[in-house]
C-alpha cells in the first residue's frame, strides 16, 4: 500500500504514476488532493467544465455523463480515463484507489511518499480544489 501525499503536484503526471501502480496490483492513498496544481487559468478550466456540463445525450438525457464537483472525486476521475475501464483488470485497479481532498486523520502520512519531479509550477495554474470550489458556485446558462 502507498500512501501519496499531492500537495503541491500537478495533477496529469501523478495521475500518470497512480495509473501504473494500480496497474500493477499495488493498493494507493492519495491524500491532499485539494492542493494539486492544474495548469492553466481557472477561468479557462471552469469554462471547460461548464462546456462539459451542459452536454446531453439526444436520445435520453439521463443517459448523459455525469461530472463530479469534489477534488478528490475529479481526481479519480482523471485516473479513471487513464485505466482501461471496460476490462476486469482495470475496473479492480480502479477499485485499489483511494483518494482524499485533505489529509484524514486515520492515515498515517509521515511516510507519504511525494515526487519532487512532479512539482514544477508552470507560468499560470490554479489549484484543483479552487476549481471544484468555482465549478459548484457557478450559475446554469
Amino acid at each position: 500500500m502507498q500512501v501519496i501525499n499531492a500537495k503541491g503536484l500537478i495533477m496529469g503526471r501523478l495521475a500518470t504514476k497512480v495509473a501504473k501502480t494500480l496497474l500493477s496490483g499495488e493498493e494507493v492513498i492519495v491524500v491532499g488532493v485539494s492542493d494539486t496544481i492544474v495548469t492553466g487559468s481557472l477561468r479557462q478550466e471552469v469554462d471547460r467544465l461548464n462546456s462539459l456540463k451542459h452536454q446531453k445525450s439526444k436520445t435520453n438525457p439521463e443517459h448523459s455523463p455525469k461530472y463530479p464537483r469534489v477534488p478528490h472525486m475529479m481526481f479519480k476521475r482523471v485516473v479513471r480515463g487513464m485505466l482501461p475501464k471496460k476490462t476486469s483488470r482495470g475496473r479492480e485497479a480502479l477499485h485499489r484507489l483511494k483518494a482524499y481532498s485533505d489529509v484524514p486523520e486515520t492515515i498515517d502520512v509521515t511516510g507519504a511518499i511525494s515526487y519532487p519531479e512532479f512539482a514544477k509550477k508552470p507560468a499560470r495554474y490554479t489549484t484543483l480544489g479552487a476549481i471544484c470550489k468555482a465549478f459548484s458556485y457557478t450559475t446554469p446558462v
